[in-house]
């Protein structure tokens, strides 16, 4: 169930499988135990992964404007979930 851990516009790391190591920004919850994640390029808005809680290992750190978008009621975009990436990756 969601855990309350990795709320829309956490940022996660894959943990397993072809992208081990890619960041990516919580969207939402597809199913109990389902993440909703995308990165703005191979993952966009419109066609997010699909990933199992299990699979991620969540960051110390929010996406500032997906988090903004959200609570504005405003759509998020692939532009600003590149952006926000886009720091985490410089610090990492």
């Amino acid at each position: 169930m969601p855990d309350g851990n990795s709320n829309p516009g956490t940022i996660v790391i894959s943990a397993t499988g072809r992208d081990t190591g890619h960041a990516y920004i919580v969207l939402g919850w597809y199913k109990p135990q389902t993440l909703l994640v995308a990165d703005g390029r191979r993952r966009r808005v419109s066609n997010p992964k699909k990933k199992n809680v299990k699979h991620v290992k969540k960051l110390n750190s929010i996406a500032n404007k997906v988090t903004d978008a959200l609570a504005g009621g405003l759509p998020i975009t692939d532009e600003d979930i590149r952006q926000d990436l886009a720091h985490i990756e410089a610090t990492r």
